[in-house]
């Protein structure tokens, strides 16, 4: 298997923090985008779109970040990460549809600029801070879901949110950075 991807934005750097924590046989091509890699014909024949993460396994090219976390959990199982059961499972896609259609928009209008009140975000927050009540992860146990909305709470407009009322959030967010995935894929930028 081989993930072409871009680690410092969050959609990628999400699936590579999953590989990287379960040491998961796959390979990691960094695209160079200077080089205008993903406007080549053999790129966009693996993703009409242009963008990463793509993950190959062999005739198979999956775009789409929170569908190769799902790909990547079921082909290695031991990971764990995507519940087996019907409820659990549920439970998980509802997490992953909130982030991609609630939590990237509104992080995404604040990084534009199109909207600057943080309220935006904080009022995500409270929805996750009262998901994770008494809880350790998202669903109870690691999953993707948490690798999928970590990845933003985590980039550099998250680390200046406040999370003082949102202190479930705070805790498994401090958890998250400590798992092996994030911190082997946290970004220093040039000369840090």
């Amino acid at each position: 298997m081989l993930l072409h991807s871009f680690f410092i934005t969050p959609n990628n750097r999400k699936v590579e923090a999953f590989i990287k924590h379960f040491d998961l046989d796959v390979e990691i091509h960094q695209i160079n985008f200077r080089e205008q890699e993903n406007q080549t014909e053999a790129f966009l024949a693996m993703n009409p779109m242009g963008k990463v993460p793509v993950l190959v396994d062999g005739d198979l090219n999956l775009w789409e970040s929170n569908a190769i976390l799902t790909y990547l959990a079921t082909v290695f199982p031991e990971t764990k990460a995507l519940p087996t059961d019907l409820k659990g499972r549920a439970d998980v896609d509802r997490w992953l549809h909130w982030q991609s259609s609630h939590l990237m928009p509104a992080i995404g209008q604040l990084k534009t600029g199109a909207e600057t009140d943080l309220e935006s975000v904080m009022s995500l927050y409270k929805v996750l801070d009262a998901g994770l009540q008494d809880k350790d992860y998202i669903c109870g146990e690691l999953s993707v879901a948490d690798f999928a909305i970590a990845a933003y709470t985590l980039t550099k407009l998250g680390r200046k949110m406040d999370y003082s009322d949102v202190p479930n959030v705070a805790a498994w967010r401090d958890r998250m950075t400590q798992l092996k995935g994030f911190v082997e894929t946290h970004y220093k930028g040039p000369g840090k």
